[in-house]
């Protein structure tokens, strides 16, 4: 058999991890495992380290062989088996992304909750168009910035399981009063607009705050269903990353100093103002 050095993608080993999980606590072996399912051990192995497709049915299968009973972990093997290459729009531009860019969009596009601060800019998830193109053409190296702007509109607008997603924002007072005044108008009525929807809350951080756990970087933090666990990106000069630790303690040592969304509502107002 011809060996596959290409990366699964990150669904795919999650399904595979969730596999895996199962079986261990089954106590079963590959072999043993692969008694049990009527299938190769090969073939198992390259499902749990995710360089084999498994479709929703034989999913079912699989935990029905195992005796997984109706339980969120289910739910979850199967909500993977039925997008293993994450959404259909990462598809026309991954082929440009590094795989841990293509991984971590896949993520982000699976989390239902996201807590998204910015620092020294407005986070990429609630950027207008004019303000995202400004860093789009200055961007080094050079990058198409239709096809940038393609893929972060995307990024917005996409649903997890066609529910619209919880964003969480925090905004340093900086980053709104940068650029060009139309472009920064702009993008604070696009952050007004968005408090408005019901699943959108942003709140600033004042300069006046001084010194406060927010000022190493911008960084997101992705919840999921039928998870416990988070997991935290950050966002640099080089691009995006996965952080190193979970971040959460940090966005709530934040959360301290940042102004409640009524009175960041009307510093955004004053900005425009201003």
């Amino acid at each position: 058999m011809p060996v596959d050095y290409r990366a699964p993608n990150i669904n795919a080993r999650r399904l595979g991890l969730l596999l895996r999980q199962i079986r261990e606590t089954l106590e079963l072996s590959y072999d043993e495992a692969a008694v049990q399912l009527c299938c190769d051990a090969n073939w198992l192995i390259r499902v749990e380290t995710g360089f084999e497709r498994l479709t929703p049915d034989r999913a079912r299968e699989v935990l029905d062989f195992y005796g997984v009973p109706p339980h969120r972990m289910r739910t979850a093997v199967i909500d993977l088996a039925s997008r293993p290459s994450g959404p259909p729009w990462l598809a026309a531009h991954a082929g440009r992304l590094k795989a841990l860019v293509r991984d971590l969009y896949t993520l982000e596009s699976e989390a239902t909750v996201i807590h998204t601060y910015g620092i020294a800019v407005v986070p990429e998830l609630v950027r207008s168009e004019p303000y995202a193109r400004i860093g789009f053409e200055h961007h080094v190296p050079q990058v198409d910035a239709d096809e940038e702007w393609d893929l972060l509109a995307s990024r917005q607008r996409h649903r997890p399981g066609g529910v619209p997603r919880v964003l969480d924002v925090i905004v340093c007072e900086s980053a709104l009063t940068g650029g060009p005044p139309e472009i920064r108008r702009g993008q604070c009525d696009h952050l007004l607009g968005l408090s408005e929807d019901g699943h959108t809350t942003v709140r600033v951080v004042p300069a006046g705050v001084g010194a406060h756990a927010g000022l190493h970087g911008s960084f997101d933090v992705l919840e999921f269903p039928a998870m416990d666990d988070r997991i935290s990106v950050v966002h640099t000069a080089l691009g995006i990353d996965l952080a190193r630790c979970d971040l959460t303690r940090t966005w709530e040592r934040i959360e301290e100093v940042a102004l409640s969304p009524g009175p960041s509502r009307e510093m955004i107002e004053k900005v425009m103002r201003d």
